[in-house]
């Protein structure tokens, strides 16, 4: 198959806007995402692209098709116009006072509500820590050394206050 919008299975296009909808720009899935006609027509399939409203914060467009896949069907929920918006968050995450952790290395794909209800469980619980990436690749780790909390980011490290986190965290991902 040849495709003429990306190489990308999701990708953002900017600059839409409608009077009446928050979004601001137009996402793109192909047909192995979104899977519109497969069983019915594979054929069109094929050469169908899926195209809807989104938010700039939520497709970085580096995506492989397993996490577009995931993005467009269980987070973006591109038939409903009036969603919030979901801004791609992967996250990695150990906490020591609550033993609440992600499994293995890498960093999964969570609501940007887990990021800022793990940052805020920081505080107090030596030796945990929460890493995040945003949708540029950018990442930032927060971590909690019994006398405080400090954020690593682009090889700077500082001390933060809790409150400080989760407006990190939000203004991170957007």
């Amino acid at each position: 198959m040849t495709r003429t919008i990306s190489s990308s299975p999701l990708v953002a296009i900017g600059g839409f806007h409608h009077d009446r909808a928050p979004f601001d720009t137009v996402g793109v899935a192909a047909a192995e995402v979104h899977g519109y006609h497969a069983t019915e027509n594979p054929e069109l399939s094929a050469v169908t692209y899926a195209v809807f409203p989104a938010f700039t914060s939520e497709i970085s467009g580096r995506e492989n098709e397993e996490e577009a896949w995931g993005r467009f069907r269980k987070m973006l929920q591109p038939n409903k116009l009036d969603r919030t918006e979901a801004p791609f968050v992967k996250m990695r995450y150990h906490n020591t006072r609550t033993r609440s952790m992600s499994k293995g290395d890498a960093r999964g794909f969570a609501p940007l509500d887990t990021l800022v209800r793990e940052l805020g469980l920081l505080d107090g619980a030596p030796g945990s820590f929460v890493e995040w990436e945003n949708r540029h690749g950018a990442v930032r780790r927060a971590d909690s050394t019994g006398t405080g909390l400090t954020l690593t980011h682009d090889a700077t490290r500082e001390t933060v206050n809790p409150g400080q986190l989760e407006a990190v965290a939000r203004t991170s991902v957007q």
